[in-house]
């Protein structure tokens, strides 16, 4: 018992170590951190930072996070936010987390899509975005898809393995998952 104590208490340190190390790397490119960010491994930049993140206070990193935020994207995290190991937020534009989002384990938010016309070389084609808006205290499962466009309001849980397309209707506090995504029920 007393070693099961010990090991969680040095974990903790250890999260709270590289979170401090991440604030100061994110701060010295001229982006916003909050007190309290952890973080179980630093996160992959594909990108170096340009004054284009915000994290709130209190924001947790879980492993394997990739961040392919371009120059001309914006990654805004609220507070109490949770992002799950091996997740992926990729946009040349806007995304954005209100306050007390969870997003479990390989969760993939993508701000773009490749056109794909017959003519041309599919890898040569240019790309569309659109901003990604998650509301407050919003819970995703693990291995969810969201896709350009999306906007998900206050309350919102989805569940496991769902794909989160812009023409799905998301109403606040309601409960939805798969792919179609379907309503489940509301919050109670």
């Amino acid at each position: 018992m007393v070693v099961t104590k010990l090991f969680q208490y040095a974990l903790a340190i250890r999260y709270r170590f590289i979170g401090f190390w991440l604030r100061i790397y994110l701060l010295l490119l001229g982006c916003k951190a909050g007190a309290g960010l952890k973080a179980l491994s630093f996160p992959t930049f594909r990108e170096i930072p340009r004054r284009n993140i915000r994290l709130g206070k209190n924001v947790v990193f879980g492993r394997g996070v990739v961040i392919e935020m371009v120059e001309t994207g914006t990654l805004l995290i609220g507070d109490h936010c949770t992002i799950g190991d091996y997740n992926r937020i990729s946009s040349p534009n806007r995304i954005e987390l209100g306050n007390w989002v969870s997003l479990a384990e390989q969760v993939s938010i993508r701000g773009s899509f490749h056109h794909t016309d017959r003519n041309q070389i599919l890898v040569k084609q240019t790309s569309e975005s659109r901003p990604i808006t998650f509301g407050n205290d919003v819970g995703v499962g693990a291995f969810t898809i969201f896709l350009m466009g999306v906007s998900v309001p206050d309350g919102v849980v989805i569940g496991a393995q769902s794909l989160v397309k812009k023409s799905d209707k998301l109403h606040a506090y309601g409960i939805f998952a798969g792919s179609p995504l379907k309503h489940i029920r509301d919050r109670e």
